[in-house]
């Protein structure tokens, strides 16, 4: 992660995603609902030497499903993501038994998809389920990388 201090001299650190933000505001934005399913667009940093589609500042898309049924929640937001890959006619291999390393997912359980002719990074999405729900987070760079026509490259 990127932490540091401000000018006040205050802690501060740019996100390395944006999953960890719904955990930690479950209970306040599910309110009086049973679920809740959250589309967001969210600016993200590592903190690592940048390779060839793995850069310090990305961009994620993603779905929460804030839910009591992480499991189902799981089943759901997998098949939105397929949805809306398919939508774009993009070529990819989906594998629904990933053990996610995060230490927030509930036993390993997720799913990743990848795009082999990125080479060495061909993860597009990751997600997986956890205690408050589940959901996925799409690099929207790769992605745009996997739908540019082969043998042309991005503006």
């Amino acid at each position: 992660m990127w932490a540091f201090s401000d000018k006040g001299g205050r802690p501060c650190c740019l996100i390395p995603e944006a999953t960890a933000l719904f955990q930690e505001r479950h209970d306040a934005l599910l309110g009086t609902r049973a679920e809740a399913m959250f589309f967001y667009v969210a600016r993200c940093y590592r903190y690592e030497r940048p390779q060839a589609g793995r850069y310090r500042e990305f961009t994620q898309l993603g779905l929460e499903i804030l839910s009591p049924t992480p499991t189902l929640a799981l089943q759901r937001s997998q098949a939105l993501c397929i949805g809306f890959l398919d939508s774009l006619g993009l070529e990819y291999e989906l594998n629904p038994l990933v053990k996610r390393g995060l230490s927030y997912y509930l036993d390993g359980q997720g799913f990743e998809v990848r795009c082999p002719r990125l080479g060495a990074q061909q993860q597009v999405v990751g997600g997986g389920a956890y205690r408050e729900g589940a959901g996925f987070g799409i690099g929207l760079e790769r992605l745009a990388l996997a739908l540019t026509p082969a043998g042309s490259t991005l503006p």
